[in-house]
Order: C-alpha cells, then sequence, then structure tokens
C-alpha cells in the first residue's frame, strides 16, 4: 500500500424509488459467514465489508449496482469498512470531507496490519469512497463504504485475510 490515493465516487442514483430498489438488489451467493461464492449484481446499499467487486462501469462517478465476486476470482476493488456520514443536512463538501477522514483512517488502520506479501501484491492500490448523492441523501441514504484496489489492475485475494 505503498500509493494511496483518494477518489470519490457517489453511491446511488437519481430518483428515490430506483435509489433503494436498484441499489438494494443483492443477486450473489453467500455462505455462512456472509462471504460471496457465486457472483452476481451487488447494490451499493447491500454490500458487506470483505465483499470484494467489479463496477458495472469503472469510468463512472456514480455507483447504484456492482457485480459482486469471490476475492478468489479477478476482481478490482475490497469493500475494507462500512459506516455512516454524521451530518444532518446535505453539503457535498462536507459529506465528501467526512468520508474521506473516516476512509483514511480505515485503508491507514488495515495498512498497518498487512503482511509484506499483502503488501506487495496491493502495492499499486488506491482506495474510493462510496458515499451518498444528493438525492439518495434526501431519501435517508448515510451510508459510507469505503474501498482498496483498482480501476486498472485486477486482485485474486482478499485483503483482509
Amino acid at each position: 500500500m505503498a500509493s494511496i490515493i483518494r477518489r470519490t465516487i457517489a453511491g446511488g442514483v437519481v430518483g428515490g424509488a430506483a435509489i433503494w430498489g436498484v441499489a438494494g438488489i443483492d443477486d450473489t451467493s453467500r455462505n455462512e459467514s456472509g462471504e460471496i461464492v457465486e457472483s452476481g449484481d451487488l447494490g451499493v446499499f447491500v454490500t458487506q465489508v470483505g465483499d470484494c467487486l467489479n463496477a458495472e462501469d469503472p469510468n463512472s462517478t456514480e455507483w447504484s449496482v456492482t457485480n459482486g465476486v469471490p476475492c478468489s476470482e479477478p476482481h478490482h476493488w475490497q469493500v475494507i469498512f462500512k459506516g455512516t456520514v454524521t451530518t444532518n443536512e446535505y453539503d457535498e463538501a462536507i459529506v465528501a470531507n467526512e468520508a474521506s477522514l473516516v476512509c483514511k483512517y480505515a485503508v491507514e488502520g488495515l495498512a498497518a496490519q498487512l503482511s509484506d506479501e499483502k503488501s506487495l501484491v496491493y502495492e499499486n492500490a488506491t482506495s474510493i469512497d462510496l458515499q451518498p448523492t444528493k438525492e439518495s441523501f434526501e431519501q435517508g441514504d448515510r451510508a459510507l463504504d469505503c474501498l482498496v484496489g483498482s480501476q486498472t489492475e485486477l486482485y485474486t485475494t482478499s485483503l483482509l485475510d
């Protein structure tokens, strides 16, 4: 984790019903411990810590659905922390700042615990956060996901093992 870069991606889509419907789907199969064992569509509102993901459109700045995959299969991103934003009124700068700080501390905590082998595998990884859009915030969305990975590199191991 030598070069962690911050980039923000807003989680959610425009339109109240679409947000809760599409972003809440989980077509993956999970084992008893909650790990994904079969790939499928995975809404950003139902991700879990440890989930490995591939974006439907990696160039998009808004995600509502990703492709959840077992971490042993090629993937770009992994959820390392889930939290919530604490502000009561939506202000893009405040939400982005809070998400940035929360994810910075989550990434630093994880990086301090990584083995040398994992550090080498993920040495070019970056971090991103999924945070509410104005529209999803107005519908009650306060979810914040911190992800580590890369838009260009593929991984076949979990950061959390």
